[in-house]
């Protein structure tokens, strides 16, 4: 059945795809730990290059179920992978259980990868904000001092590298 043949094909690409992804996403985390602005910003333009590929590829995988939807007097959005495991042969059965498997446990690490990079994204943009907030004395965290008693007193003065005029 051709459509078997295009859907492993399909997923085979998208497999392959987010294997790189994941890849660049490990990169990622790498350059953003190091701080390394060029190297993330290159990442980046090879990310939005793979996800359009993607994207092509998410839309030749619609057209199968689309097909086999038709084939089974379906609609479309009820199509799940059983139901391309009821209609395939053993071997492509195998194919396809292996590459779901795949394609399940790389989404699953790049999730976590891309937990670990917004982590470290956040923190980096909380430390230049606190920079700049310090530098231009906005909302700058204030000087505490302790009273008699050890508890806080009043902010005496802003914490500013610049001075402020008067």
């Amino acid at each position: 059945m051709q459509i078997l043949n295009n859907f492993c094909e399909v997923l085979s690409d998208e497999r392959a795809l987010h294997a790189d992804l994941l890849a660049l996403s490990t990169q990622k985390k790498d350059a953003i730990t190091k701080n390394d602005v060029t190297a993330l910003d290159n990442i980046v333009k090879g990310e939005e290059l793979l996800l359009a590929r993607l994207n092509n590829l998410e839309r030749l995988r619609r057209e199968c179920v689309s097909e086999l939807a038709a084939e089974l007097g379906r609609p479309a959005e009820e199509i799940v992978l059983r139901d391309f495991l009821s209609v395939s042969p053993p071997e492509q059965r195998e194919q396809l259980t292996g590459l779901h498997r795949e394609l399940r446990s790389l989404l699953e690490r790049q999730i976590g990868i891309n937990e670990i990079n917004k982590r470290l994204i956040e923190s980096r943009l909380e430390y230049i904000h606190y920079t700049m907030e310090a530098v231009v004395g906005g909302d700058a965290v204030p000087y505490q001092t302790y009273g008699a008693g050890r508890e806080a007193a009043r902010p005496t003065r802003k914490t500013t590298i610049i001075d402020q005029k008067v």
